[in-house]
C-alpha cells in the first residue's frame, strides 16, 4: 500500500485502449443528450452584432437591430435606468420584425417610440433563454451643447478599426452618436466582411446610434441590415435621409445619384424646411477632392448639389473615398472665403480604416491634409463649433473652430432658391445670380418661383427682380416687392421659348429716382 492511500491493491481485469475510447465516447454522447440540446441551442441563438440607429425622432425613439442564426420570435425589453435594479421583470416588451439577412443569419429590428427625451434606458434583445447582455441608450436632449463622432471609410482593417472606435468612446463618453461616410466594407456583398465589420462595430454602436452613408463599395447588405429614416425621395427612401439632433440638422446622401432630379428637389425642400442653427451634410465621394479624380464625379456633385447646399447655408460637409484626412478652407461658389465674416462651407474628408492613400492634390482650397487612419469629434456649444481631428493613435492632427457669434455673415442678407420645376433647369452665375433656363420643348406663358430665405436682417421692403433674356438680350423685367423677412417666396410670369433664361436677384430698393442705386442683397 502506498502511503496516504486507504485502499489495498486488487486484481482488476485488463481493459483495452479501444474499450476505453468507446466508453469515453458514450459518456460524451450521454452528457450532450442530457445537457446540451437546450443549452447549446440557446447559446448559439443569443443575439449578436447589436446596432442602434434612428428611424424616428432621436428625442423620443430608438431603433435596435441585431442578428441571430434562427428566426424564432424575439423582442426587446427595456426600462428607464432609474428603475433598473439588475432585473428586467418590470420591463416593457416589444416584438421584433424578422427578415433573412444572409445565408446563416436573420435580422431582427425594433423601433421603440414614445420615449422621454434626455433619458437613459437599459435594454436587452432576444428571447427567453437566449438574451443579450444588458445594454443602454440615451435619448436626445433639446440642447445646444453636444458632440458627435465622424469616421470616413472603414473598408479594411476591421479589428484595428474596432479597437480605435472603442478607444475613442472610452476617451470621449459624451459622444451622442456617430456618422459614417460610406465604404463600410470593401466588398459590400461579402457576408464574411460584413460579419467582421459588425463584430467590430457592436461594442460601441450598441450604446450610441450610428448613421451611415452609402459608399461606392457598399452593396445590398447595407440596406439589408441598417434600419434608417424613410423620409428620403421616392425610390431612395433609405439611401437619402435626414434627422435632427439638438440644434443641428443632418442630411445623408448617396453620391452615386447626384444627377437625379428627384434627389435635387428633395434636397432643396428638406434643407429649406430645416429650422436648426447648424446644418450638416454627409456623402461619400468628395465635391472638392484631395487628389485628382479622373472619374470627375466631383464636378457633377459641384454642379448638382453644392448650389443647393450653399443656397440653404449648410455649414459643414463630411466626405470620404480618398482615404486620408483633409479639411478645406470655407468655400462659396468655388472660391476660398478669406473674410472671417463671409459665408462658406467647410468640407471634411475622413478615413477610419487601414487603407490609406497619399496626398498631393495641391489644390488651393486645402487647409489641412494628413495621410493615415483618423477620426473627427465635433463639439457644438451654441453658436460655436469645434472640430478635433486625430490620428487613430490619438495623436492630434488639428483643432478647428467656427464661431457664428463673432462671424455672423452680413452679406448676403438673403438666399434665393429657384423652386424645382420640370420646365426649367436651375443654375447660378459667377456673380451669384440665380438662373432658370427653359428646357427643350417648353414654350408659352410660364411662372417662375424662387424661395427667399433671410440670412441677415434688413429693414424695410425688399424687391425680387426677375429678368427675361433670350439669346443674350433682355426682353422683359418683372418685380415682386415685400418684406421678405416675413414672406418666403416670390413669383413672376413670362412668355418664354426653350433656351430662354430667367434671372432672379433681390435688392433693397428698386426706383427710377436719379442718384439712387439698388444694393443686391444676395
Amino acid at each position: 500500500m502506498k502511503p496516504g492511500f486507504g485502499y489495498a491493491r486488487r486484481n482488476i481485469p485488463k481493459v483495452s485502449n479501444s474499450t476505453v475510447c468507446l466508453v469515453f465516447l458514450l459518456l460524451l454522447v450521454a452528457s450532450y443528450w442530457f445537457l446540451a440540446p437546450d443549452a447549446i441551442a440557446d447559446e448559439s441563438a443569443k443575439p449578436e452584432q447589436v446596432i442602434l440607429t434612428w428611424t424616428g425622432d432621436p428625442a423620443g425613439s430608438q431603433t435596435i437591430t441585431w442578428l441571430t442564426p434562427d428566426n424564432e420570435p424575439a423582442c426587446v425589453q427595456y426600462l428607464s435606468s432609474d428603475g433598473f435594479t439588475g432585473s428586467f421583470a418590470g420591463a416593457q416588451e416589444i416584438s421584433a420584425g424578422c427578415s433573412k439577412f444572409d445565408s446563416t443569419n436573420y435580422r431582427f429590428t425594433v423601433n421603440i417610440a414614445g420615449l422621454n427625451p434626455d433619458t437613459k434606458y437599459i435594454y436587452r434583445v432576444g428571447r427567453e433563454g437566449a438574451w443579450s447582455e444588458a445594454l443602454s441608450f440615451t435619448t436626445a436632449a433639446d440642447t445646444e451643447k453636444f458632440e458627435f463622432l465622424y469616421m470616413g471609410d472603414v473598408q479594411s482593417g476591421y479589428a484595428q478599426w474596432g479597437d480605435t472606435l472603442n478607444s475613442v468612446y472610452q476617451a470621449s463618453p459624451r459622444i451622442k452618436f456617430a456618422l459614417l461616410g460610406g465604404d463600410l466594407t470593401d466588398n459590400g456583398d461579402d457576408e464574411y466582411e460584413w460579419g467582421q465589420f459588425l463584430d467590430a462595430a457592436t461594442g460601441v454602436f450598441s450604446l450610441i446610434p450610428v448613421m451611415p452613408a452609402l459608399g461606392n463599395h457598399d452593396g445590398s447588405m447595407y440596406l439589408n441590415f441598417f434600419a434608417l429614416p424613410e423620409n428620403g425621395p421616392e425610390g431612395f427612401k433609405r439611401e437619402f435621409y435626414s434627422f435632427d439632433y439638438g440644434n443641428a440638422h443632418f442630411v445623408v446622401l448617396d453620391s452615386s445619384y447626384n444627377t437625379d432630379e428627384r434627389v435635387k428637389q428633395w434636397l432643396q425642400e428638406d434643407l429649406q424646411a430645416a429650422t436648426k442653427e447648424w446644418k450638416f451634410v454627409v456623402f461619400h465621394v468628395p465635391a472638392y477632392p484631395a487628389t485628382y479624380d479622373y472619374k470627375e464625379i466631383d464636378k457633377s456633385i459641384r454642379a448638382n448639389w453644392i448650389p443647393v447646399l450653399e443656397q440653404n447655408r449648410v455649414d459643414m460637409v463630411f466626405v470620404g473615398h480618398q482615404h486620408q484626412y483633409m479639411r478645406t478652407h470655407p468655400l462659396y461658389q468655388g472660391e476660398v472665403q478669406t473674410d472671417p465674416a463671409a459665408y462658406g462651407i467647410v468640407y471634411v474628408m475622413g478615413n477610419a480604416g487601414s487603407k490609406t492613400y497619399p496626398g498631393g492634390g495641391e489644390f488651393s482650397y486645402i487647409a489641412v491634409e494628413r495621410t493615415g487612419s483618423n477620426y473627427q469629434i465635433i463639439q457644438l456649444d451654441g453658436d460655436v463649433l469645434t472640430l478635433t481631428a486625430k490620428e487613430a493613435s490619438g495623436e492630434l492632427i488639428e483643432t478647428y473652430t467656427i464661431n457664428k457669434g463673432s462671424t455672423a455673415p452680413q452679406n448676403p442678407a438673403y438666399t434665393l432658391s429657384p423652386l424645382p420645376d420640370s420646365a426649367y433647369t436651375t443654375g447660378t452665375t459667377k456673380d451669384g445670380i440665380k438662373t432658370m433656363t427653359v428646357n427643350a420643348g417648353v414654350a408659352g406663358f410660364k411662372y417662375f418661383t424662387v424661395g427667399v430665405t433671410p440670412v441677415a436682417p434688413h429693414n424695410g421692403i425688399e424687391t425680387v427682380v426677375f429678368t427675361h433674356q433670350r439669346n443674350g438680350s433682355q426682353l422683359g423685367l418683372n418685380a415682386a416687392r415685400a418684406d421678405f423677412d416675413q414672406v418666403d417666396s416670390a413669383q413672376a410670369g413670362f412668355n418664354v421659348r426653350e433656351g430662354d433664361v430667367i434671372k432672379a436677384c433681390i435688392v433693397d430698393c428698386l426706383t427710377s429716382a436719379a442718384g439712387v442705386n439698388p444694393v443686391i442683397l444676395q
